[in-house]
């Protein structure tokens, strides 16, 4: 239980600190080694600058933690072939991440990518 509560807390300093960072990018290095989800924020970040994660519920056992959570964004770079549209998306997304040694070694994502490009969009 307490490896579970560590690695909880550990998440939502990760979480904070991405909010928080001007350079997320080098923020991300000093909790993750999964290049998948370096990939997955730079995506993200080139697309929807400064975006912020608001969570809503953390659950978590052993060594797996996971987050429900709200993405919030101005889209104001490049997503899919589009070009920026500066409307505000809030989507809903759910995100499993796996804690080794005070780092994410790995992660996987559930998201609706299709209201974040309507939002986008319309």
């Amino acid at each position: 239980m307490e490896r579970a509560e560590t690695n909880k807390r550990f998440i939502l300093k990760y979480i904070k600190a991405l909010n928080e960072a001007e350079d997320k990018l080098q923020a991300l290095s000093q909790y993750t080694s999964d290049p998948k989800l370096i990939e997955h924020v730079t995506f993200l970040e080139q697309a929807f600058p400064r975006y912020q994660v608001m969570v809503d519920e953390v659950t978590a056992e052993a060594c797996r933690v996971i987050v429900r959570a709200r993405f919030i964004g101005k889209h104001r770079g490049p997503i899919n072939g589009m070009g920026p549209t500066g409307k505000t998306v809030q989507v809903p997304f759910a995100m499993g991440y796996e804690v080794r040694q005070n780092k994410i070694i790995a992660h996987w994502l559930i998201t609706d990518q299709l209201a974040l490009l309507i939002q986008s969009v319309v």
